[in-house]
């Protein structure tokens, strides 16, 4: 016996009430929940006293915030795992490794040619620039309206992680000598942009994801 869409909100809401505050842990876990309770029913079951019991049998009666931690965690972590491994397959192309290091030797060219306090601005523009693409993104994703999802927040979060950590770096060698603070320059830029290029690919991997699965809500 099949739920109707009524009766299947209803069970999205009580998984809300409970504690599961993004819809894309509550979809997959809404599935389990719908399809033990069409068995029950269909064993002769009332409709709430299924629900009660599915619940009950799957471990998910009562809070269930412990629940919802488990799986932004499980899904930051598996975030994790791409973001560095799109870092390491940047270097699987040669046209990127070449773009890399002609990115590398440019900046090496700046260095030298360049007064350092222009270097710097240089630097610290380039350093900056991501940013309008993280604006634009931002905002093309509220117009979506997708709503509170955990791959969206960690696709986000693994974008923009960069501009949070890297900054400090700058900071610690500030007083250190020119040349010192060049090569810092150089080197974090390049991760800078090694990084931004993973956690671009990253973001639209979570966007895909949600719209898979806003699809499947919306079936």
């Amino acid at each position: 016996m099949q739920l109707t869409t009524k009766q299947i909100q209803e069970i999205d809401n009580r998984l809300k009430r409970n504690g599961i505050v993004y819809w894309d842990i509550r979809i997959e876990m809404l599935d389990h929940v719908v399809t033990d309770v069409e068995n029950r029913l269909e064993k002769g079951e009332k409709l709430e006293n299924a629900i009660t019991n599915s619940f009950i049998d799957l471990g998910w009666n009562g809070s269930l915030k412990q629940l919802n931690r488990e799986g932004w965690q499980n899904v930051n972590e598996k975030y994790r795992r791409e973001y560095h491994k799109g870092i390491i397959r940047f270097f699987k192309s040669l046209k990127n490794t070449l773009l890399f290091f002609v990115g590398l030797i440019t900046l090496y060219f700046l260095s030298s040619v360049l007064t350092f306090n222009i270097f710097k601005k240089v630097c610290m523009i380039l350093f900056i620039s991501p940013i309008f693409l993280v604006i634009y993104l931002y905002v093309k994703t509220l117009f979506k309206k997708y709503g509170k999802s955990v791959n969206l927040d960690y696709g986000f979060f693994y974008l923009t992680l960069n501009f949070m950590i890297l900054p400090g770096i700058f900071s610690l060698f500030k007083s250190q000598p020119e040349l010192s603070q060049k090569i810092v320059w150089i080197v974090v830029l390049s991760i800078h942009f090694l990084s931004i290029h993973s956690g671009y690919h990253l973001y639209k991997k979570s966007i895909e994801k949600v719209e898979n699965l806003r699809k499947q809500l919306l079936q």
